[in-house]
């Protein structure tokens, strides 16, 4: 699976969700604009469960995405809705960690830092769907959502390129061929010279992940 075709598939089913999310899920006003206080508390939490891996560039990377305070409150706002055994609809950040965790034990990757970058792009590589899912919410209002699917997978592949823009340019600065392989990994850009084959070996990973996770 190419990077054009991972993300088209991740979009379609992100985009599902906040459709979902905008028709049948409430927030009360706490949910949607949490205080200063309660937004570094989640952005310490999200570091306590992010990824830790050996190699401190991809460390780094996490921590300067998590800088964006709404991307914060895009992982703590609950999306989709209560199931009809009862079941609360998820947290972005339980969902991502758990993507993180099953696409470093794809059994596909070779290598430990193939690994380690499965882990990191698995525990980031729904930031954009999450964030337009809380920016629908700030807007929803009463009624049918009249926003395609086409101009979902718009939105979320421009916000995932703004948020990740910056980190991954530090990335790149810092360890070259770990932020091109990553930004090809996340079909970001197509620049530099990575091995394709790993690539494709990550994005098997993230896509197993996904089918797994949701």
């Amino acid at each position: 699976m190419n990077a054009n075709t991972f993300l088209h598939r991740a979009s379609t089913k992100a985009a599902t969700c906040a459709v979902a999310t905008h028709k049948s899920t409430r927030y009360t006003s706490s949910q949607l604009h949490p205080s200063a206080a309660e937004i570094e508390r989640c952005r310490d939490d999200i570091h306590t469960r992010m990824p830790q891996t050996a190699i401190s560039a991809l460390n780094q990377f996490l921590y300067d995405l998590f800088t964006d305070d709404d991307l914060v409150r895009a992982y703590f706002l609950r999306v989709g809705s209560t199931s009809p055994a009862g079941h609360a609809p998820t947290m972005p950040l339980d969902l991502c960690e758990r993507a993180a965790d099953r696409a470093g034990t794809y059994s596909g990757l070779l290598h430990h830092h193939e690994r380690e970058l499965a882990v990191v792009a698995g525990f980031v590589q729904s930031c954009g769907f999450y964030w337009c899912a809380r920016q629908q919410a700030l807007s929803a209002q009463p009624g049918p959502v009249a926003v395609s699917l086409r101009t979902y997978r718009s939105r979320i592949t421009a916000a995932q390129r703004d948020l990740m823009q910056e980190p991954l340019r530090r990335l790149r600065r810092s360890h070259p061929e770990l932020g091109s392989t990553l930004a090809q990994v996340l079909g970001m850009d197509f620049d530099g010279d990575v091995d394709p084959r790993q690539v494709a070996r990550i994005q098997a990973a993230l896509g197993s992940a996904q089918m797994q996770v949701h």
